[in-house]
Order: C-alpha cells, then structure tokens, then sequence
C-alpha cells in the first residue's frame, strides 16, 4: 500500500482530475482569444463597428439650398492619440432581448465658457422636470470639479461657519454617492461582467442584472438639503475627486459601462416585476450630466460620450460665442475631434440664450424666420441673439451639422434652423436670483411660503416659473419649444 505523502501516491490520486484541467485550461485560453480578438474588431475602422452615421440631405438646387459640405477630418489631439483604441470596447455581450432601457433620455449642459448660467439653469430646469414627470426618477451627476449644481442642490450658497451650506452638506455625503463613486462603481460592475461572462452558461446571469442607480445617489428631499424638492429628484455630488476617478488611462472602460448601462434593460434582480415598489421598482431615469468650462477634461467628456442631447447655455456676447471654436480645448473642436474618433454621443437639442432683457410676457413669433420665443425679448437684444444664431448656421451649415440632433429634418433652412433650436430665458432681478441660489431653493418652488418680499417680485416671478415651463416642456420633443 502506498504512503499517503508519496509522489506516487497523489500522482495516482490526482490523474482522474486531469481530463477536467485540461477542459478548464482550455476554455479559459479559447476565452480569452475571443475576447481579445472582438476587442481588435471593436477597435478597428471598419464602418460596422461606427456609432452611428448621419446622411445628409441632398442638394435642391431649385429651392437655392445647396446640400452640407462635408467637414475635414479634425487632426487627432494629444489626449484620443493616448488611447487605448480609437473604438470603445464593450464588456457587456449584446442582450438579444431588448426591452424598457434603464434611462429614457439624458441630456449634458456644456460650454467651455465659464459663468454663462450651466449650474444655475441646470438646477432651475431639473427641478422643473422633476416637478412636470412624477412617474420617472430625476438624476443629476455632477461631473464638475467645484460642483456648483451639486452646491444649489443640497442647500444653496448661504454660509454657515464661513461654509456654504451646500458645500457643507456635501462633505457629509458617503463616498458611494458622489459621481466618482458612480464611476468606480461602474468600473467594478463592468469587471464582474466580464469575469462572469467566460463561466455563465449561455450568459444569462447578464440578462437578470442591471446597474442601480439609486445606490449610488441620495434623493434630495429631505431637511437637510432641498426640503421643497420633488420626490423623485436624486444627486450624485460632484467634486475634486473626481480627478482619481477617471483619467486617460480608464476614460474608454467608464464611458462604454456608464453607456451600456443607461441602455441596458430596466430590471431591478430584488424586485423583478415592480411589486415592491421602493426607490427604484420599475422606474425609468432621465439623467442630467453637469460639466464645467473644462470641457476636454475625462470627466467632462465622459458626459459628451453618454448623454444623448445637449443644452447648450449662451449669452449674447460675441467674444463669448467665438470661445466655442477658439483653440484645441474649446467646445467645437472638442465634439468635432469626439466625433471623428467615434467617442461622441451628444448632439445640440437646444442653444438656450441666458439672461435676455423682455420687453413683454407674450410670446414672440419672429416674422422673419418664423423662430419662437416664450417671451417677447428687447428688439436689439432680438438681432443680437439672431446674429450669433446666424454665425453658427452659417458653420452648420459648412458641416457642423453633424453635431446637431434631428439635423436631416432641418436641413439647410435658416427659419427651421431657429424654430428647432433657438431658445431663451429671460433676464431676472439680481435679487430674486441670488435668493433663489442662497436658499437652494429652484424659481419653479419658490411661493408665497418661502419667500422674502422685500427681496422677491411675485411680479416677475410668475413669468420666470411659465419660461422655465415652457423650456421643460421643449425637452420633451424634438420639436420646437411652443
């Protein structure tokens, strides 16, 4: 009989087993030829593995509209030349059974000019929305590094001990529902799918799990925050750290899992069929992405490479406008050089100009170009808005149209051009504004129980809240505004 401890022993022991090593060994090498082999698919040119591709009208010479030039290819910068690959690799397989996805719509506020109002009509709309759609979870991700939407949303901007208040109540927020805790998050749920993929059978363990949002975020109505918020309104904080959350060396892996999973089915594994209700049963989000003027940065564009639509806010200074296309780092180049690596997901929805002088409460219908407005604004205000709404129709259509939602609708009319994405938002009383921010209350909630007299107008505020409606309601469709 042989020792138990002898070579022999466990030689003779083991040799049953080795059939199934070698089946293992081999499935993980076959497995792993796969996956490297579909990332090289994924990464290369080929026009299959394209997003998406936009058509453009034809020429119709006898209405005098001459078809779009098609733009130059954009010389590749610094930071996609760095990548990994210029196509996104997916780690999720495709789910042969599409249903309700996760995110119904989501939009990204950008302008690589600071103190244009993002923030600020960022938080007047959400909240607006919020308020309008019940049935929908609201959320706000904040990928700005001084989180000022993060700021007017859990408080406002009054000091307590020499702190804004929102500043303050960020800092006692977990970790896990800030946005690089969001991202984190997605990078880690993004290698468990991959890991799972290779040993699952048929892959159905992907089929019965989906992303949640709601453990990654902290619904705003509550006392310490925004008391008067709508319910179904949530935030993920933004913040400096969002610097080690995501760089160059991550960018392509969050974007493809914050994308996959915003159009991944709507399943909630606890409560499969909605019967236990809670914060995320069976509701849909729509996501609201905040950046800041450094618009090239990985957490800016990664809100670029994810949302679907864009608000673009403006203001009616030319030197402003002429930012957007003014060197590597600004809006344009930014989306034109996404675009050309097929990283970009976000088109222009809506140019919202920010801040214009009323001259009436009644909407204006400009008899021109047939373009509308919520409001009747200052006539010379009117041409200036126009004339910078010409500019960029003027590069629209030289091949910016591109970056446009719904641009073969349009097409090369200037009058549609202004009915479909031209809108504004009035200017309002420095001190119902600064009101409004200090107390983190949102224009649509202020009312006769929270506001100071002395330093509100009920005059001017009805106007405001049916302005900020009628822009809320725009976001709905892809038509015009009224």
């Amino acid at each position: 009989m042989r020792a138990r401890g002898s070579h022999r022993y466990w030689r003779s022991s083991l040799s049953p087993l080795l059939p199934l090593v070698f089946v293992v060994t081999g499935s993980c090498l076959a497995g792993s030829c796969i996956y490297s082999n579909r990332w090289r698919l994924l990464s290369s040119n080929h026009p299959d593995n394209a997003w998406e591709t936009t058509s453009m009208p034809p020429a119709d010479p006898a209405a005098g509209t001459p078809g779009f030039r098609v733009s130059p290819s954009p010389r590749g910068s610094e930071y996609f030349e760095g990548s990994r690959s210029a196509r996104l690799k997916s780690p999720f397989p495709e789910s042969p059974d599409k249903g309700t996805p996760t995110v119904a719509q989501s939009f990204v506020f950008a302008n690589n000019k600071g103190g244009v109002g993002k923030s600020t009509i960022l938080f007047n709309l959400v909240t607006e929305y919020a308020k309008r759609h019940p049935e929908v979870n609201v959320l706000v991700i904040d990928l700005s590094l001084y989180s000022d939407s993060s700021t007017l949303l859990l408080g406002g901007t009054r000091k307590e001990d020499g702190i804004q208040r929102g500043r303050l109540m960020m800092q006692r927020i977990p970790p896990r529902c800030k946005a690089s805790g969001l991202i984190g998050a997605l990078l880690q749920f993004a290698r468990e799918k991959r890991l799972k993929s290779s040993w699952w059978p048929n892959r159905q363990w992907f089929r019965k799990h989906s992303f949640d949002f709601a453990k990654h975020t902290i619904p705003l109505q509550d006392p310490r925050f925004h008391p008067t918020a709508p319910p179904n309104l949530f935030l993920s904080a933004g913040g400096p750290d969002l610097r080690e959350a995501i760089g160059t060396e991550n960018w392509e892996d969050a974007c493809y899992a914050l994308r996959q999973s915003m159009t991944a089915s709507l399943l909630d594994p606890k409560d499969p069929r909605g019967e236990k209700g809670g914060v995320m049963g069976l509701r849909q989000w729509v996501i609201f992405f905040d950046t800041d003027h450094e618009i090239h940065t990985p957490y800016a564009t990664l809100a670029l490479g994810c949302a679907e639509r864009m608000i673009l806010p403006l203001s009616l200074d030319e030197n402003d406008y002429d930012r957007l296309f003014v060197g590597e780092i600004a809006l344009f180049p930014i989306l034109e050089e996404m675009q050309h690596h097929g990283t970009l997901r976000a088109k222009i929805d809506r140019l919202v100009f920010n801040r214009m002088l009323p001259h009436q409460n009644a909407p204006y219908v400009d008899e021109g170009t047939g373009g509308r407005l919520p409001f009747t604004p200052v006539q010379s205000e009117f041409a200036q808005m126009k004339s910078i709404a010409k500019d960029l129709h003027g590069r629209y259509l030289q091949g910016m149209h591109t970056l446009f939602l719904d641009a073969d609708n349009v097409g090369t009319s200037f009058n549609r051009f202004m009915q479909r994405y031209v809108t504004a938002l009035r200017l309002a009383a420095p001190t119902t504004i600064n009101f409004s921010k200090m107390r983190g209350i949102a224009l649509s909630q202020l009312d006769d129980s929270n506001i100071d007299t002395g330093k509100v107008s009920k005059a001017t505020l009805q106007p405001l809240k049916k302005n900020l409606g009628e822009i809320a309601d725009g976001l709905e469709s892809r038509e015009s505004v009224l």
